[in-house]
């Protein structure tokens, strides 16, 4: 399948950052769109997705808003007036502070919204959700075993070039060692719950089993070993990226997981308060046994990056200053340098602004962002609510609950759902999830 493709193989090329995968991701994805059956939608899951499609369409259409010459409803950007003072050349007054970026940042949020749709509409089965689920597991695995061993045989190589950043650190087939290390956190997850279910299983063995749903629990029972092995790969493959942010909130991931698939099971108030206080010691022995280096690393910088927090503040002056249509969608890399201060140094480039909130305030003003962040925080409250509620395959939105907080929180502090590579992976597990969000009667 062309989707399951796109799926796999985005993190292949350095993370799918390049302009020209992105095409080929749209393609690819939009080809198996038009042939996908989507007999299995229902009126409940276009409602479900309604809201990403007119956030898709918010976009469109403020970067056509953005993109308009002499634009009599709003002032152009001020940058437009230097040709015609400085130069004596005429330059039709534009929002967007340049001509191409809208256009060409527009071509992401397309495919990651044409990668949530296919997931949606395959995982509408649960059995094809469990399916979809394990692909990914897998593929994720398989990425960590390479980013362990290039590191441990080549720690200076990336793929076919050479690493010119993160010397010493796994990072994988991505540029970047925090979305190397959220990619595999998320990876990680999708192990943890059949791991979950394996052991709840061993301890209610007598638990009735319908044979209609025996396959399932073949699903969670099969091969614990070899789970457990792709769990501890993934794990390890985190620790070895040394991101202080990437390693933590896994850890938190984790246990969310651990606390979502217990909260609804009836296994007592004592032993219940026992995992409350028992969590803070496990994610603790959890950082210790595979995260010397991220503990190292902040016992000597801390948990907060001063220059961030500069670029945070400079990133809210650029909000200030356009607070209603932004920089133009694309265009953070073009106007931070004006915005740049003597406490950010002269080295680094800063192409995005190490948080994705703040950035798509700054690119598309505070109302489209706000609108954004809420359609977000519509869909994760749908699957935690799915992940306590449902009676059936309940662990598939706990496994999109988890990502989505983990990916997104990530991501308010860094940029790991901007790069494409981690953004297909990301939009494809939570897709699955929100899909089963639904009861299956629903469906009927």
């Amino acid at each position: 399948m062309a989707a399951l493709a796109v799926f796999v193989l985005a993190p292949l090329p350095l993370g799918s950052t390049d302009l020209i995968w992105i095409c080929i991701w749209c393609a690819l994805m939009a080809a198996s769109l038009v042939t996908a059956d989507l007999e299995g939608i229902g009126r409940e899951d276009v409602r479900l997705l309604t809201p990403l499609l007119v956030t898709l369409a918010m976009v469109a259409a403020i970067v056509i808003v953005q993109e308009w010459r002499e634009p009599p409803f709003a002032h152009g950007n001020p940058v437009w007036q230097l040709p015609s003072t400085g130069l004596g050349i005429p330059a039709p007054s534009r929002i967007s502070t340049t001509v191409s970026g809208p256009w060409l940042a527009l071509g992401y949020p397309l495919l990651l919204a044409m990668v949530f749709i296919r997931a949606f509409a395959i995982s509408t089965d649960a059995s094809s959700a469990r399916r979809l689920l394990l692909i990914l597991a897998w593929a994720g695995c398989a990425y960590a075993v390479y980013g362990i061993l290039a590191e441990v045989s080549d720690p200076n190589g990336l793929l076919s070039r050479r690493k010119e950043a993160y010397l010493g650190y796994a990072t994988g087939t991505f540029v970047n060692r925090n979305t190397a290390a959220v990619f595999w956190g998320s990876s990680a997850i999708l192990f943890l719950v059949p791991l979950l279910r394996f052991a709840h299983r061993r301890d209610h063995p007598d638990a009735p089993v319908s044979p209609r749903f025996s396959d399932r629990v073949t699903f969670y029972s099969s091969s614990p070993v070899a789970l457990g092995i792709g769990f501890t790969i993934c794990v390890t493959a985190t620790a070895m990226t040394g991101s202080r942010a990437g390693l933590l909130l896994s850890i938190c991931a984790l246990l969310l997981v651990c606390g979502l698939y217990l909260a609804p099971l009836p296994i007592g108030k004592l032993r219940r308060w026992g995992y409350v206080a028992g969590t803070p010691f496990v994610a603790l022995l959890l950082l210790q046994l595979v995260g010397g280096a991220v503990a190292g690393r902040i016992g000597t910088y801390g948990l907060f990056d001063e220059q961030r927090s500069n670029a945070y503040q400079r990133a809210i002056a650029i909000i200030h200053d356009y607070p209603m249509l932004g920089i133009g969608w694309g265009n953070f890399e073009a106007t931070f340098p004006a915005y740049r201060t003597a406490e950010l140094g002269s080295l680094g480039i800063w192409d995005r602004a190490h948080s994705t909130p703040l950035e798509l305030a700054a690119e598309l003003g505070l109302p489209a962002a706000a609108f954004i962040v809420a359609c977000c925080l519509w869909y994760i409250y749908l699957l935690l609510r799915s992940s306590l509620r449902r009676k059936r395959d309940r662990y598939i939105p706990i496994i999109g609950a988890s990502v989505a907080a983990l990916g997104l929180i990530h991501s308010c502090i860094d940029f790991s759902v901007q790069i494409p590579g981690f953004g297909v992976f990301f939009a494809a597990i939570v897709g699955c999830g929100l899909a089963q969000s639904i009861p299956s009667e629903l469906r009927k």
